[in-house]
């Protein structure tokens, strides 16, 4: 029987990003999405430094909180290097740039500038932090006119609600979300 270990990993969503350190809490169409400080749920996979198609662990449904820390409990009998990779309902999926090692009990890692994230795959904001891309509504990878599409027929019938063509995650379909999709593509 091996021990759990804990992957602490920071990340910052651009779609509720506010300033260094903060994001707001995704919305629905009456509130807050999740209770306390979840700003929004994410999936964390680790996958085989050697054969990146080979999922070693997964973990969906991972609360994000407001400060952009997401803890994910590890079975202990993950010792290897692995890259981690982070999905969320509308993000471009974002992988580190380097395998990960899960030899320690407690993992930390952060999405904390390009040198963190394969390809360099993330935004800079204004104030000088690293944030995901948002806008991948239909999750094919790319930032472009199939997710430019739905977001502009769901603003046009007047949507609410918590899904991903809410990119900017106010509850509101409308052009703030088409804003984010029309810039990332």
């Amino acid at each position: 029987l091996s021990l759990n270990k804990t992957l602490n990993l920071t990340l910052f969503l651009e779609s509720l990003y506010v300033s260094p350190g903060v994001m707001r809490k995704a919305q629905n169409a009456s509130g807050d999405q999740f209770t306390g400080n979840t700003a929004d749920q994410v999936s964390v996979e680790l996958h085989d430094s050697d054969h990146y198609g080979t999922i070693v662990y997964s973990a969906s449904n991972v609360n994000l909180s407001t400060s952009g820390l997401a803890t994910v409990t590890i079975p202990g009998n993950i010792d290897g290097s692995y890259y981690l990779t982070v999905k969320n309902r509308n993000a471009i999926e974002t992988v580190s740039a380097y395998p990960v090692s899960f030899a320690a009990g407690t993992i930390n890692f952060g999405f904390s500038n390009t040198s963190m994230a394969y390809g360099a795959n993330l935004h800079q904001m204004p104030d000088g932090s690293w944030v995901i891309y948002c806008g991948d509504v239909n999750q094919d990878g790319l930032i472009d006119s199939g997710d430019m599409i739905p977001v502009d027929n769901f603003a046009s019938a007047f949507m609410t609600g918590y899904i991903p063509e809410d990119v900017n995650g106010d509850g509101l379909i409308d052009s703030g979300d088409m804003i984010i999709v029309d810039n990332n593509s």
